[in-house]
């Protein structure tokens, strides 16, 4: 595995983890479990983690999470909300960190470091702060239960020093977003093999075709039994999926990529296909990848081209409450394992 991957992680008071630990991870690793248990939660720590070189990188990070996940409840998008959003209740600190990097956020009671936080005689007042830090490199960001539009906006003007990270969340993907990673794509000189792909997918499909116009990009599909180029949005999510995943894959180049609930919109049939794309892809790309999913057949799926390709570089994590300590732990089950698992009810030996 590529030095520059992940290969354990340890989780504290981030969102529903008190304490979490996760070792032995892959290229490709898949997380399951019940509902509430956190998988969405783990991609975002993994996340922040990865994307963040400097403090000024995880400020950023953190912001791009809140607005990922809070933008459709939120009536100013200039303002997250950090009310316990990802600390855990009734703590202060998040601590995220693997071999070479700690990354830590708390708040903290400091003088605050910018001019609005002087009072009008001149003096500093003291007030609470978010504390943001990577291996000691601390900066500090003054908060009430809002942050600052002007603080938002000075941070998401600044690009990141981290190397290729794409997420894809658990809903349709917009074609913006899909047509910028289909440029990544492009750029690599890879759109062969995304409508080869297509065509293993859904046999009348041919070609992607992106459609510039004055006021947008316009993604299309040539098919078969067509004469003229279809538009994406008219085919099913399915598809719109697909074309999200693959073409992230190669945007993430040598980097990471994060997947929340990979089966939605996708026939289970078509499980399969998925999979043995993404194991070869994920080599061919270097990339490395976190995937959750709900779908017992998907899970069977993946174990499935992970014997086939006898392949060491998949690993399944299943996420569960442990009732005794009264916290969310984690399990990671080799082929032979989850396949028991699979065929005795969720129990293994």
């Amino acid at each position: 595995m590529d030095n520059h991957f992940i290969k354990d992680i340890s989780i504290e008071n981030f969102k529903c983890f008190q304490e979490l630990q996760l070792e032995s991870i892959e290229r490709v690793n898949l997380i399951g479990g019940k509902n509430n248990v956190g998988k969405t939660a783990l991609l975002e720590a993994v996340e922040l983690l990865v994307a963040s070189g400097t403090s000024d990188d995880l400020i950023i990070s953190v912001f791009r999470m809140l607005k990922r996940r809070q933008i459709e409840n939120t009536k100013n998008r200039k303002k997250y909300n950090f009310d316990y959003d990802f600390i855990k209740k009734k703590e202060n600190r998040v601590k995220i960190s693997t071999t070479n990097k700690i990354c830590a956020i708390y708040f903290s009671r400091q003088e605050s470091l910018f001019n609005e936080q002087i009072d009008f005689e001149g003096h500093i007042i003291v007030a609470t702060s978010l504390s943001f830090s990577i291996n000691g490199d601390e900066k500090l960001v003054p908060i009430d239960n809002r942050l600052s539009s002007r603080i938002t906006s000075y941070m998401e003007n600044r690009e990141s020093t981290a190397c290729h990270i794409n997420y894809i969340g658990s809903t349709k993907s917009e074609e913006r977003e899909i047509a910028i990673l289909y440029s990544a794509l492009v750029d690599l000189d890879r759109e062969n093999f995304l409508n080869e792909s297509l065509t293993l997918f859904d046999e009348n499909i041919i070609a992607l075709k992106q459609v510039t116009t004055r006021d947008d990009v316009i993604l299309k599909l040539k098919l078969k039994n067509e004469d003229s180029p279809v538009l994406l949005s008219s085919l099913g999510e399915g598809v719109n999926r697909y074309i999200a995943i693959l073409c992230a894959i190669w945007a993430s180049k040598d980097g990471f990529l994060f997947i929340d609930e990979v089966e939605n919109g996708i026939h289970y049939t078509n499980y399969k296909k998925l999979w043995q794309i993404i194991f070869q892809t994920s080599a061919d790309a270097n990339c490395q990848l976190f995937i959750t999913t709900h779908s017992k057949e998907c899970i069977e799926a993946f174990n499935e081209v992970q014997f086939e390709r006898e392949d060491s570089s998949g690993a399944y994590f299943k996420l569960y409450k442990d009732v005794k300590k009264d916290k969310i732990a984690a399990s990671r089950r080799d082929g032979e394992q989850l396949n028991y698992s699979l065929t005795h009810k969720g129990t293994f030996r």
